[in-house]
């Protein structure tokens, strides 16, 4: 096979993104085909929610990798590098491996007829093949939108699993909560288990068990925190693959809170962007006097989006900017400006650019004695670490492995 080099098989991969969302599994079904089918080759644990699947994802790989299990890990988006997005042992995989993984999905799409994969299947079929060549015991997979079309439905799973249901998506994905539910149902195959996050809505749960049938089973969690509920999944989760409930730490950008710095200043990350998430991360610091740091890429309805915002009681300074990535275009600065001052008020800055909007934040913060928070798009988190890790000189791999790899943690 020919090696092409980086700037090549990276403009490819770009090039993908214009290729836009495709809801049907026929054909990543056939790129699996041409490729030998490396989904077979290990079980999986198959999760979609609208919100906290990511998290519980991370948690089910450290969860498995210290009962000793190689885990290969498939997440979306990413917040720095698309490596991020097929993980090993809770480590991104080399660009030069990814690489590779990619040239070998553009030669299969080129086989007559020509397949054009959107950038998101051609990502997850990277990391399928990932997984194979590293030998993975198990993959906990993420579905991209909805379960039922997701590409990612083609896995052989053992236990799925849905976390949260919200309206997200609901342009694609159905208007109501209880058609969002049957198509997150969708990931379910017959006589595996499918476990859900308890449901109070009769709807939501009818539209699941419809699917589902005998094979859901409701989890409750103790707790309210995002974090707990994950950790707690997972043990379920891990109790019915046959893993041990051992501690398993997670450093999850954006989602655990882990301390953060900006010219000295502290700063708490949420990667929430709808409603539902950034309800929650507000509580996570609530009490707390703050600047506020928000940047959003489109999300159809932006005042139902930020209502969440509208008690500013703690809110010292606004701040909003602009964010790019993925494929939405940002809120434009003056129009989320506009967005938050008719909710609650508020006469925020307009700094277009995340960095300087930092600088800033960290300024006003350090003045009157209060933290940073920043919010409205994983986008805007991964700007945001990647400026600070470069600032710092410090390696970005370390950042972005999220527990300790398998053979740190076996005694």
């Amino acid at each position: 096979m020919a090696r092409v080099d980086e700037g090549d098989i990276r403009g490819w991969l770009a090039g993908r993104i214009g290729a836009g969302i495709r809801l049907g599994l026929s054909t990543c079904s056939d790129m699996l085909d041409r490729l030998g089918n490396p989904q077979r080759d290990f079980p999986s644990v198959h999760v979609a929610g609208t919100n906290g699947k990511g998290s519980l994802c991370a948690h089910l790989s450290s969860l498995g990798s210290r009962n000793g299990e190689l885990i290969g890990l498939f997440t979306s988006p990413h917040l720095i590098t698309v490596e991020e997005r097929a993980r090993i042992d809770g480590i991104p995989v080399s660009p030069e491996a990814f690489d590779q993984l990619l040239e070998e999905v553009r030669m299969a799409s080129l086989i007559e007829p020509r397949i054009e994969p959107t950038y998101f299947e051609v990502t997850f079929l990277a990391s399928m093949l990932a997984f194979s060549r590293s030998g993975v015991d198990r993959a906990v997979v993420e579905t991209g939108l909805g379960g039922r079309l997701d590409s990612t439905s083609l896995v052989e799973p053992d236990v799925c699993a849905i976390t949260t249901i919200s309206m997200d998506h609901s342009e694609i994905l159905g208007s109501t909560l209880s058609e969002i539910a049957s198509e997150k149902a969708g990931i379910h195959k017959e006589g595996v288990p499918l476990i859900c996050l308890n449901q109070e809505d009769p709807e939501v749960r009818g539209s699941i068990e419809a699917v589902a049938g005998p094979d859901v089973f409701w989890f409750s969690p103790g707790g309210y925190d995002a974090q707990q509920v994950a950790r707690e999944m997972a043990l379920e989760i891990g109790s019915m693959i046959g893993w041990d409930a051992v501690e398993s730490p997670v450093t999850w950008a954006g989602r655990t809170d882990e301390h953060f710095h900006w010219s000295g200043v502290e700063c708490h990350l949420s990667a929430a962007h709808n409603a539902e998430s950034l309800a929650h991360d507000l509580a996570r610091i609530s009490g707390m006097e703050h600047v506020l740091v928000l940047g959003m890429t489109d999300k159809g309805s932006l005042t139902e989006t930020i209502l969440p915002l509208s008690d500013n009681n703690r809110r010292l300074h606004s701040i909003v900017t602009e964010v790019h990535g993925g494929r939405n275009a940002t809120v434009p600065a003056e129009e989320l400006a506009s967005a938050l001052s008719s909710l609650c008020g508020d006469q925020p800055d307009i700094v277009e650019d995340p960095s300087d909007a930092m600088e800033l934040a960290s300024k006003i913060a350090s003045h009157r004695g209060c933290v940073v928070y920043v919010t409205g798009s994983v986008y805007l988190v991964g700007q945001v670490i990647e400026e600070s890790l470069n600032r710092e000189g410090a390696e970005h791999w370390d950042a972005l492995t999220i527990h300790p790899p398998r053979e740190r943690t076996e005694g």
